[in-house]
């Protein structure tokens, strides 16, 4: 039986941190990110949908409210499922 809480709370903990570090790629090494990215969405043309400024400090700590909501809410969720079902 795995405790909802604290599960989601470490879950959103990781997304929060790869966010962060994703934010800090993107303002130092932009172009890394599209060589890393590219090779995941095939023929997809990663370089036609590059931003063409950076976004701004509000945007970011929204982005990061709503994923860390989004993914905190979806981890809940899914472990009491787990646990529900595995109780069968």
């Amino acid at each position: 039986m795995l405790k909802s809480i604290p599960f989601a709370n470490a879950v959103t903990t990781v997304m929060a941190v790869m966010y962060v570090v994703c934010v800090v790629l993107s303002y130092a090494a932009p172009d890394l990110l599209f060589d890393i990215f590219q090779p995941w969405f095939h023929t997809i043309n990663m370089q036609a949908i590059k931003a063409s400024k950076m976004v701004g400090p509000e945007k970011l700590l929204f982005g990061l409210v709503t994923l860390s909501a989004i993914t905190w809410v979806t981890t809940f969720f899914s472990i009491e499922l787990y646990n529900r079902w595995a109780k069968k």
